[in-house]
């Protein structure tokens, strides 16, 4: 059985092992959860007579506004009125440009409609990429479906999922990361680098998955007895040169370089700090929580943040480096802070995880995890997303 040893979630299919094709059964698990998510949130909301929030307008406002809310209105306002109008200096350049064009491009199929293109773009990538992981999973464990499925199942119950259904980047970035990594394990490295690059366009955090494939692309010369890479390493630059221009785009706007950090500071009072401060943040908010929504999601920052570390220190333990480097990356920006927020939301993103914990699931010793996993997740899921309906904090 695959889970006698372990196999990188960039290993290879056994042979004779047929390639995972099949898309309906992880777009079922998907949208079945995201069916009862939606009645469950709106039924409470209903109950609740949760009042509208008066910034979306239009018949369905009132059901719009329960599950679009926070930074959504950031990426709402760059589509309608572009970056830096002259009214407004900061601070949404704080959002890369990526999420916004592709709403901006979709919004002439929904009307006009900026709420509805952004659903519409979030629903769809968040399709795809459960499509992506599930073939991930599959394929790390030499054709096991079982994993395929209980990792997209653990993802479809994560306690934050309310962003993957939002006007938020997270799923867009998903689906590109998990379809540049599939191609940089297939050794397409022009595709891998494309997909990065799309990444980068989305989320500064493109960076780290460039980042990381590289370190793939440097254990397959390794096993390949290379020692020079060939000309396909420099699609690897290409993330670089798309961060780049949105800087660039931005020094010529605002004459600095380094705008993009200067509005993560007015906005946000976000800076790089030691991550024992960050660490030590994240627990002085959570002793200092004015409410218990606050003390939800400061718990959730913190526990996230440590389980994040724990992880790291496996896969370096078990040589996955690349894997290593993509959490410990994406999971280092968030505690070499000045604050220590929306760490759930982050690992969102943090396939390996879920393909890790599908591997173990259908191990002998293993198979509490989803049973756990499905006795926990919806609760806690539904908890977050009402307070997200509510309008009140959740990271």
């Amino acid at each position: 059985m695959a889970g006698d040893r372990p196999v990188s979630v960039t290993g290879d299919l056994r042979p004779g092992v047929r390639r995972p094709s099949r898309i309906r059964d992880p777009l079922l698990i998907w949208w079945a959860g995201r069916a009862g998510l939606f009645v469950a949130v709106v039924a409470v909301s209903f109950v609740m007579a949760l009042p509208p929030g008066g910034r979306i307008h239009g018949p369905a406002s009132w059901l719009l506004e329960r599950f679009v809310w926070w930074d959504a209105f950031h990426y709402l306002r760059i589509v309608e009125r572009g970056y830096l109008p002259p009214e407004l200096p900061c601070c949404d350049q704080a959002f890369f440009p990526g999420y916004p064009f592709v709403t901006w491009l979709v919004r002439p199929l929904t009307g006009g409609d900026a709420v509805l293109a952004g659903l519409l773009v979030t629903q769809l990538s968040a399709s795809v990429a459960v499509v992506l992981l599930w073939r991930l999973a599959v394929r790390s464990a030499g054709g096991d479906e079982r994993v395929g499925r209980n990792a997209v199942l653990l993802l479809t119950v994560t306690p934050f999922g309310i962003f993957l259904s939002s006007v938020y980047s997270e799923a867009l970035f998903l689906a590109l990361s998990l379809g540049a990594w599939l191609a940089g394990t297939n050794r397409r490295w022009w595709l891998a680098g494309s997909l990065a690059a799309l990444a980068a366009g989305v989320r500064v955090n493109g960076l780290f998955l460039a980042a990381a494939l590289a370190v793939m692309y440097l254990g397959q010369l390794r096993a390949d007895g290379r020692r020079l890479p060939r000309r396909d390493a420099a699609a690897l630059i290409l993330p670089g040169g798309v961060v780049a221009a949105y800087f660039g785009f931005l020094h010529a706007r605002t004459g600095s370089w380094t705008n993009w950090q200067e509005a993560q500071v007015i906005a946000w009072h976000r800076a790089t700090d030691w991550p024992w401060h960050g660490l030590a943040a994240g627990w002085e908010s959570l002793m200092t929580a004015p409410s218990n929504d606050l003390v939800l999601t400061r718990a959730a920052d913190l526990l996230t943040a440590l389980a994040g570390i724990a992880l790291v220190g496996f896969l370096l333990i078990r040589r996955r480096f690349d894997e290593a480097v993509l959490i410990g990356l994406n999971l280092s920006v968030l505690v070499c802070s000045t604050m220590l927020v929306s760490t759930p939301r982050y690992a969102l993103m943090w396939f390996p995880a879920y393909v890790l914990a599908a591997r173990f699931s259908v191990r002998p010793n293993g198979r509490w995890v989803v049973p756990v996993a499905l006795a926990l997740g919806p609760a806690l899921l539904v908890t977050f997303s009402i307070t997200f309906s509510m309008h009140l904090w959740v990271a």
